[in-house]
């Protein structure tokens, strides 16, 4: 019987848990191992804070989920891993063993401010309570202009503006908004944010924090009550403690198919893995969901010893960012459009997901 470990509930373990639910692997066993019973779907996220949906909409039950599918479930988090006796060992004490195993754990918040006064949303379990928090507070700040922090800064002043709080969200971005974007789209999300009474800063980073006053490397001085990281990704430390070899900022390195080259059995995907043939691929969801299809062959070609399928991420994809009031910014490469049907398309494609794993 050949032992399968799959540590965490990310998009690529939610596909392979999805085909299990219809296909039976005589003489394997599979095993979930994740920090909490419930995945929360980021894709929601915005719509939760605005208050569109409830908790129970945006999350999926995983250990339902593993029933359903015949893989044995265990919530707990794994803090050491050795993969040359191919054994880990969880936070709640218990020890695991396999012959093949795949990570999907996603990342961290690249701050400091976690550590100190920032609210912190990952892992993502903690979205929930930690957003009621901080847009319920009377100044609060987002620090980061990609498009998560954009989405909950605009969705955060929706839901205050609809609860009559007077206090204006503010973001901070260390570059212009959406930068990795385009021009195009940096230009609308600006518009989009001044109807929106959104006071943002560009180009700014935070140098100290003085009573309850943020001080900018530009000497500007912005009020807080709370303040919510959204900067980026951060490795898990978890690969690097297990010697195993990674890029420089510590993301697990896997070739085209998924696998680690130190180790043939330890795969893994989405954001806390690096591609070696494309070392500046985005953490993005969109690369998770894709990946998740080719990562369960190739396990189950690595078991029956055959070939290997590389996964092969596409140059452009389409975002649709939620901008509040049941509004969306649809991007496309270079093709940036905003409206009502692009929230409504981003609503559509959002249940059509969580439909699939109820």
């Amino acid at each position: 019987m050949t032992k399968l470990l799959l540590i965490g509930g990310g998009h690529a373990h939610l596909s392979i848990l999805r085909s299990l639910l219809h296909e039976e692997i005589s003489d394997l066993e599979v095993t979930l191992i994740t920090s909490s019973k419930f995945q929360y779907y980021s894709g929601m996220f915005s719509g939760f804070t605005e208050g569109l949906y409830n908790e129970e909409e945006i999350r999926i039950d995983l250990e339902s989920l593993c029933g359903r599918a015949s893989v044995s479930f265990i919530e707990d988090t794994i803090i050491s891993f050795d993969p040359m006796q191919k054994v880990l060992l969880g936070f709640s004490g218990g020890i695991y063993y396999f012959d093949v195993i795949s990570f999907d754990i996603g990342s961290g918040i690249s701050s400091d401010l976690t550590q100190t006064v920032g609210l912190n949303i990952k892992p993502n379990y903690r979205f929930t309570e930690q957003i009621k928090e901080f847009r319920s507070s009377e100044s609060p700040v987002i620090v980061g202009g990609g498009s998560a922090g954009v989405e909950l800064a605009l969705s955060t002043s929706a839901w205050r503006q609809n609860h009559s709080l007077k206090n204006p969200v503010t973001l901070i971005s260390s570059s212009p908004l959406l930068h990795s974007y385009g021009n195009k789209a940096t230009q609308k999300i600006r518009e989009i944010a001044n109807d929106h009474n959104l006071v943002y800063y560009e180009n700014e980073k935070i140098e100290k924090l003085k009573n309850n006053i943020i001080i900018t490397d530009k000497d500007t001085e912005i009020e807080y009550s709370a303040i919510l990281p959204v900067t980026g990704p951060k490795a898990s430390s978890l690969f690097k403690q297990a010697l195993l070899s990674t890029d420089r900022k510590g993301y697990l390195l896997v070739d085209d198919t998924l696998q680690n080259a130190d180790y043939p059995y330890v795969f893994g995907a989405g954001d806390c893995v690096s591609l070696a043939g494309y070392p500046n691929l985005p953490k993005n969801g969109v690369y998770a969901v894709r990946q998740g299809p080719v990562l369960w062959k190739n396990i189950k070609r690595l078991i029956t010893g055959r070939p290997l399928v590389p996964f092969k991420p596409q140059k452009k994809f389409v975002s649709i960012l939620s901008t509040g009031e049941k509004h969306g910014l649809f991007t496309y490469g270079d093709f940036v459009i905003y409206g009502k049907w692009a929230w409504s398309l981003k609503n559509r494609i959002d249940q059509k997901f969580m439909n699939k794993h109820l």
